[in-house]
């Protein structure tokens, strides 16, 4: 009975505490729970701010943090109502916009995300990665003459910028320069204080397509932990393993690939070559 009555105090004191809190202590849970990685719990501290003061100043900046939460916790309707509501007196649109635009292309609404690009690009010429995202956006459509003249436009605005750096991979890789493309990419990785895995898997890339089979499978293993969601990693680490003359683990390797919603008829190409 004594720890039952405990208990409930602490409830009650957690509920009093709760109600008592203003804007800003709201805000301060909110950082609190994402510093422990509770982004629902930080995601509603956030609902509650906005909800106690609904004119407050600081709302269109809260509303921008709020759908970076959602959208991590894959509520993408709810995360685009935040951004879109975001944007009215935000102090910073562009990073709305990239955020949104980016998200879209989640969920593959990909004409609203060219939309979100163009207008970045019209009110900020410079901003070299608004041009590498349109330039993506160009290339599945189809479109590599627009693409490649984004591409310009970052290298004309900044050549070392990290975007125009991986525009320029990007084009190499198209026209099967792979060892131009290896070498951009290790240009990122050894002046990257923290390496974007996309860097250690692009590059891999180019390892198994020159035949450093070696190479790749270091690269691979490298950032095995957080690709275990992404198809293409599967790919490519099941070519390696096939490169290496292990059938019956590159065919695991292609079928999870397949799992996880990588293309039917081209993994079924590689699967054949485990037979």
């Amino acid at each position: 009975m004594k720890i039952i009555f405990t208990v409930i105090l602490y409830f009650f004191a957690y509920v009093l505490s709760a109600q008592s809190l203003d804007y800003m202590g709201w805000v301060d849970r909110s950082a609190n729970h994402i510093e422990q990685n509770r982004l629902d719990s930080a995601a509603v501290a956030l609902q509650k701010a906005m909800a106690l003061e609904p004119a407050n100043e600081n709302n269109p900046v809260l509303l921008l943090n709020l759908g970076i939460l959602q959208r991590q916790l894959g509520l993408y309707d709810d995360a685009y109502i935040s951004f879109t509501a975001s944007m009215g007196n935000n102090p910073m649109p562009n990073v709305v916009l990239h955020n949104r635009a980016s998200l879209l292309c989640d969920m593959e609404r990909f004409d609203e995300a060219m939309e979100d690009y163009n207008t970045l690009i019209r009110n900020y010429p410079d901003d070299v990665e608004a041009y590498y995202r349109r330039g993506l956006l160009f290339l599945e459509k189809n479109e590599r003459a627009k693409a490649e003249d984004d591409f310009k436009a970052s290298d004309a605005i900044d050549p070392d910028n990290m975007y125009t750096k991986l525009s320029k991979a990007l084009l190499y890789k198209l026209d099967d320069n792979w060892e131009a493309a290896e070498q951009v990419y290790t240009g990122l990785i050894q002046s990257s204080s923290k390496v974007d895995p996309s860097f250690y898997l692009n590059r891999a890339e180019c390892y198994v397509n020159t035949d450093q089979i070696f190479k790749a499978s270091a690269d691979l293993r490298a950032v095995e932990g957080s690709q275990k969601a992404n198809p293409y990693f599967y790919i490519l680490r099941g070519r390696v393993r096939l490169g290496q003359f292990d059938k019956i683990a590159a065919r695991a390797d292609f079928r999870k690939a397949k799992e996880l919603g990588y293309e039917a008829d081209l993994v079924n190409d590689w699967l054949k070559k485990t037979e």
